[in-house]
C-alpha cells in the first residue's frame, strides 16, 4: 500500500513538472522575448507548496498531527500560553482583551474529522435574565455566518463554537489563523455586551444597538 503511495506521488510530481515546462515552451513559441521571467526561486516554491499539498492529501491519516503542530508553532509565535490536555492532546489557551477581560479557548481533536474551537466566557448568568439573554444570543446568531452561540442555562454558561473539517485545514494552512481571528473579535463582542446587559439592566435590543455603534467607531 505504501509503495502504490509513493509510486502515485511520483506520478503526479511528475506530470506536473512536465506540464510546467511544456507551458513555458508554449510561452516562449507565443511571445519570445516579451515574456516576463518568473524568478526561479518563486516556481520552485510553487512547486514545492504543490508537492506538498499532494503529500498532504494523499495521506489524511496524519492531518491531525499535523494541524497539531501548525496550530502550536502558530500560538508559539503569538507568544500565547497554552495546554495540552489528554487524551486527544487539545489545546487550551486563555486570551486577555483590552478591556481587562479574558475567555478561555479550547481547539478540540476529538471529533478526527472536524477542528472545533470552543470559548467559554467568565459570566454569571442569572436565570431571571433568561429572556434577555436568549434574545441576546440569538442576535449574536443571526450576526456570525461560521459561528454559534450556544447557551447551556443549566450550567449558567455561553459557549461560542466553530469548526473547520480537519483534511480541509490541513490542505489550507491559513484557515485556522482566520478562524482564530474571527473567533476573537466575535468574544471580543460578545463579552462586552453581555456583561454590558448583566451590569446595566437594559434590554438586550439596546445593548445589541450600542455594540454596533461602538463597532463603527474601531
Amino acid at each position: 500500500m505504501n509503495s502504490d503511495i509513493v509510486n502515485a506521488f511520483k506520478v503526479v510530481v511528475l506530470v506536473g513538472i512536465v506540464a510546467a515546462r511544456y507551458h513555458d515552451r508554449i510561452r516562449d513559441f507565443k511571445f519570445g522575448k516579451m515574456k516576463i521571467q518568473k524568478p526561479k526561486k518563486d516556481r520552485m516554491k510553487k512547486l514545492l507548496n504543490t508537492m506538498k499539498r499532494t503529500w498532504r492529501f494523499w495521506t489524511p491519516q496524519n492531518a491531525e498531527s499535523r494541524v497539531r503542530k501548525l496550530i502550536t508553532m502558530l500560538l508559539d509565535g503569538m507568544n500565547i500560553r497554552y495546554s495540552l490536555i489528554r487524551p486527544n492532546n487539545d489545546i487550551e489557551f486563555r486570551i486577555s482583551n483590552n478591556d481587562g477581560g479574558f475567555y478561555s479557548n479550547y481547539i478540540s481533536f476529538y471529533s478526527k474529522t472536524e477542528l472545533c474551537f470552543y470559548v467559554s466566557f467568565p459570566l454569571i448568568l442569572n436565570s431571571n435574565d433568561y429572556d434577555r439573554i436568549c434574545h441576546l444570543a440569538q442576535m449574536f446568531n443571526d450576526r456570525m455566518k461560521d459561528a454559534t452561540l450556544r447557551l447551556n442555562m443549566e450550567n449558567k454558561e455561553i459557549i461560542l463554537f466553530s469548526s473547520i473539517p480537519m483534511d480541509y485545514c490541513d490542505l489550507n494552512p491559513h484557515l485556522f489563523q482566520d478562524r482564530l481571528y474571527g473567533m476573537d473579535r466575535y468574544a471580543n463582542d460578545i463579552l462586552w455586551a453581555f456583561n454590558k446587559m448583566i451590569e446595566s439592566g437594559e434590554e438586550a435590543v439596546f445593548v445589541f444597538a450600542e455594540l454596533v455603534e461602538r463597532s463603527k467607531g474601531e
